[in-house]
């Protein structure tokens, strides 16, 4: 049978390359979720490191623990704090509100269709616009987004907008490293970085994020995660984070 062999093997690194980073966080603690580790090390390398928060949170509160009209300020607090413990120098905010329904999606952006799917496609095509204008000005070498299959439909979303922006403008596409991570869903990952030394502190910014954590244990998940990662990785290691994607550039050996 013609092309029947097992998949790839993920480069196994132990770090990741230098260069000039972006975070597309579907909500503020998915940068800290997905990619912590990581960043934790692209900022001891000294890599200049941009987060970009679309959505504001707003609906992370459900149970009313906080006053509505505070809720997105304590997030993006609790950016900030979670920011300054990974060494991230800029976090932005586009101030989306967060997990909309079909029938919200019309009533927050104007000019939709009417068809909810091509009101979704048009949705993540135009926030494929507004990156490819944030990737001009910023001149980024790599890009961390959620892979396109999360199970969140504001992650799957942008990493749709990703996947858009990618066919659409090649340029873009050549220029960086495009690094899907996960959060709610395991990928098959092009790439796998050990990072047993930065766990604890992308713990420590997980917990900055204490409005979350009255709902969710993040912490568990996230360790959970990063040690079944870990199987991928040399003997000894303890956590790792992987991502759809591999790095053009990356800095050491490939394969398990």
């Amino acid at each position: 049978m013609s092309g029947f062999r097992p998949p790839d093997l993920p480069d196994i690194l132990s770090g990741p390359p230098p260069g000039k980073v972006l975070v597309l966080a579907p909500h503020p603690d998915d940068e800290t979720m997905g990619v912590g580790g990581t960043l934790a090390m692209h900022a001891a390398q000294g890599d200049a490191i941009t987060v970009l928060c679309v959505c504001n949170g707003i609906q992370g509160d459900p149970d009313g623990w906080f006053p509505r009209d505070k809720i997105v300020d304590i997030r993006r607090d609790e950016a900030h704090a979670a920011a300054k413990i990974l060494g991230i120098g800029e976090v932005r905010f586009l101030d989306y509100p967060d997990n909309l329904s079909d029938h919200d999606m019309h009533q927050v952006f104007e000019g939709l269709p009417a068809d909810p799917a091509e009101a979704r496609r048009a949705l993540a095509a135009g926030f494929a616009e507004k990156l490819g204008v944030v990737m001009e000005e910023g001149g980024f070498d790599i890009v961390y987004y959620p892979w396109d299959q999360e199970l969140n439909g504001d992650h799957w979303l942008i990493g749709q907008a990703v996947t858009w922006l990618r066919e659409h403008r090649p340029d873009l596409d050549s220029a960086a490293s495009w690094l899907g991570f996960e959060v709610w869903s395991a990928c098959i990952p092009g790439t796998v970085i050990d990072i047993s030394d930065t766990m604890e502190t992308k713990l420590r910014a997980i917990h900055a994020y204490a409005s979350q954590e009255l709902y969710v244990d993040y912490a568990h998940g996230a360790a959970g995660l990063g040690a079944y990662r870990s199987l991928l990785l040399e003997r000894g290691a303890t956590y790792g984070e992987a991502f759809v994607g591999r790095y053009r550039n990356p800095v050491d050996g490939s394969g398990a």
